[in-house]
C-alpha cells in the first residue's frame, strides 16, 4: 500500500497549492505516507512511493498552470527525484519510531524544501510546498524568525508525533507531550510577533489592469488617461501619499538629456503625490522602476533582478533603492524579484517599512505569484503595494493581512487605497536568513548517526563468546 499512500499524500499536497484556502489539510497530508513508511521493510519499496508521490503532487498542477512542454517536464522530472529521495531518508527517520525521529523527519522536511527552491531555482520559492499558508498569515507569524522552512519543520514534526501517538502504545504520552509542545511554542511565538506596535501609518493606492483591457495600448493617450491618469487623481483626492503602477506598464527613453517622464512629473506635480512607475528603458533595455517626488525629479531607480526563463534583459544588482515618505522608508522590488528572499531580506535589514512591487503575471500563475508574495510581508515585516497588469493587485499589511485586492481577469481595471501600518524592527529571519535549514541539517545529520551506531550489531570476541 505504500505507493498508494504516497500518491494519496502527493495529492492533498497537490490541491493546497492550487486552491490556498485548504491549507489546513496540509496538516493531516502526510499522515497516509507515514504510516505507509512505518510498515515498509525494505528501503527498495521507497522509490515506487516517491514516484507515485511525485506524479500526484506535480502532474496536476502543470496542467494547471500550462507551463510550456519543455519546462513542464524539467519539473516534473525535478520534483519526482527529489521526492523519491525525500521517501527513502524518511523512511529511515521514522521507521525507529522513536520522539527524536519525529523531529528528525520535520528538519529533513524543512531542508528539504529549501533545496526544492534553491537546488533549480526557476520559480524560486514559489516552488515551495508551503506557498499556501500564506492564506493564513495569523497561523504563520512565526516564520518571522524561521521563514517557511520552520513551517515544514512543524507540518513533518506535529504529523510524525501525532502517527508515533497512535502506532506505539510505549511511547503514546511522551509524544503527545511532545506535541503539544511544538503547538504551544508556535502559540507563543505567533502572539509575539503579532503584537508587534507599528510606528505610524501610510496611506497608499495600486494601479492594475489586464492587458485586454487597454485600448490601443498604453501609449495611447485614451488608455493612459483613462487606465493612470484620472485613478491618480482619484487617489489623491482620497489622501494617498504614493501611487504604484505594474511592471512594464509604459516605454520609456530614460535619458537625463531627453527629459523622461514628462507624463508622470507633470501628474506627481499636479496632484503634490509620490509615483512609483514600472516601466520598460527602451535606452538600456532594462525593466526598471522609477520614484518620482511631488516636485517631479526622479529619487531613484530599480532594475529587475531575478528574471523569469522567458526573460532575456540585462539584470539589477538587487541593491536596495529606498526613498523617505513623510518619514516612512519605501523601497522596490519587480514582479519575480519577490520570488526569491535575498532582496526583501535586505530590505527588512535596512528596516524598510513599505516595499513596492510592480508586477505583470498571466493567468494561469498569477494566484500562486500573489499567494507567494504575501510571504516576503511576513517574513521581514513590512508592507507590500503590489499593482499588477495581468495578475492580482493588492495592498499587504506587515502581517500579511490583505487590506485591498483585485484580479483584474475578474475585475476592471482599478484603483485599490488603503492606509498600511509601519514598523521599523529587524526580524529574525531578515538579519540571519536561511539558519534553521543549518539547525535541520545538523540534527537530520547526527540523528542518521546515532541511530546507524546504536542498531550496529555488536561483534563479540571469540574469549568472550567462550566465557
Amino acid at each position: 500500500m505504500g505507493p498508494l499512500a504516497g500518491f494519496l499524500s502527493g495529492t492533498l499536497l497537490m490541491a493546497t497549492g492550487i486552491f490556498p484556502v485548504l491549507a489546513p489539510v496540509q496538516v493531516l497530508a502526510l499522515v497516509p505516507l507515514l504510516v505507509a513508511l512505518r510498515r515498509m521493510r525494505r528501503w527498495r519499496e521507497c522509490f515506487g512511493t516517491g514516484l507515485l508521490m511525485g506524479l500526484g503532487f506535480v502532474a496536476p498542477q502543470i496542467l494547471w498552470l500550462r507551463l510550456p512542454p519543455a519546462i513542464s517536464l524539467i519539473l516534473v522530472a525535478y520534483f519526482i527525484v527529489l521526492l523519491m529521495v525525500l521517501v527513502a531518508v524518511s523512511w529511515s527517520l521514522v521507521r525507529p519510531a522513536g520522539i527524536m525521529g519525529c523531529f528528525a523527519f520535520g528538519a529533513l522536511l524543512a531542508v528539504f524544501d529549501w533545496v526544492v527552491i534553491t537546488a533549480m531555482p526557476m520559480w524560486g520559492t514559489a516552488q515551495s510546498f508551503a506557498r499556501c499558508w500564506s492564506w493564513y498569515p495569523g497561523v504563520i507569524a512565526f516564520t518571522c524568525a524561521t521563514g517557511t522552512p520552520g513551517l515544514m519543520f512543524v507540518l513533518g514534526a506535529t504529523q510524525a508525533l501525532a502517527v508515533n501517538s497512535f502506532l506505539n502504545r510505549r511511547r503514546r504520552l511522551a509524544s503527545i507531550l511532545a506535541l503539544a509542545g511544538v503547538v504551544g511554542v508556535v502559540a507563543v511565538v505567533d502572539a509575539t510577533a503579532l503584537s508587534y506596535k507599528p510606528i505610524g501609518y501610510l496611506k497608499v493606492a495600486t494601479i492594475g489592469w489586464a492587458l485586454s483591457q487597454q485600448e490601443g495600448g498604453m501609449g495611447t493617450s485614451g488608455s493612459f488617461d483613462r487606465l493612470y491618469a484620472k485613478p491618480v487623481a482619484a487617489a489623491a483626492r482620497q489622501g494617498a501619499r504614493l501611487v504604484v503602477s505594474p511592471e512594464t506598464a509604459f516605454a520609456e527613453y530614460d535619458d537625463p538629456n531627453r527629459a523622461p517622464f514628462s507624463r508622470f512629473v507633470e501628474l506627481s506635480r499636479r496632484h503634490r503625490i509620490y509615483l512609483a512607475v514600472g516601466y520598460f528603458d527602451t535606452k538600456s533595455q532594462e525593466n526598471r522602476m522609477a520614484f518620482i517626488d511631488p516636485t517631479g525629479d526622479v529619487l531613484g531607480r530599480y532594475t529587475k533582478t531575478h528574471l523569469t526563463p522567458f526573460e532575456n534583459n540585462p539584470t539589477g544588482t538587487g541593491r536596495p533603492v529606498l526613498i523617505t515618505i513623510d518619514g516612512v522608508s519605501v523601497g522596490a522590488m519587480i514582479c519575480h524579484d519577490d520570488n526569491y528572499t535575498d532582496i526583501s531580506r535586505r530590505y527588512g535589514a535596512k528596516s524598510a517599512g513599505i516595499v513596492v512591487v510592480p508586477t505583470n503575471d498571466w493567468a494561469q500563475v498569477r494566484k500562486a505569484h500573489f499567494q507567494n508574495s504575501i510571504h516576503r510581508a511576513i517574513e521581514s515585516r513590512f508592507a507590500v503595494v503590489r499593482a499588477a497588469s495581468n495578475g492580482i493587485s493588492a495592498i499587504i499589511s506587515p502581517t500579511g493581512k490583505r487590506l485591498a485586492v483585485s484580479d483584474h481577469f475578474k475585475e476592471d481595471p482599478g484603483l485599490l487605497v488603503a492606509d498600511v501600518s509601519v514598523c521599523d524592527t529587524q526580524t529574525i529571519f531578515s538579519r540571519f536568513g536561511y539558519w534553521f535549514v543549518v539547525v535541520g541539517g545538523l540534527l537530520v545529520a547526527v540523528y542518521l548517526v546515532l541511530e546507524r551506531r546504536c542498531s550496529a550489531p555488536v561483534i563479540s570476541s571469540p574469549a568472550e563468546e567462550s566465557i
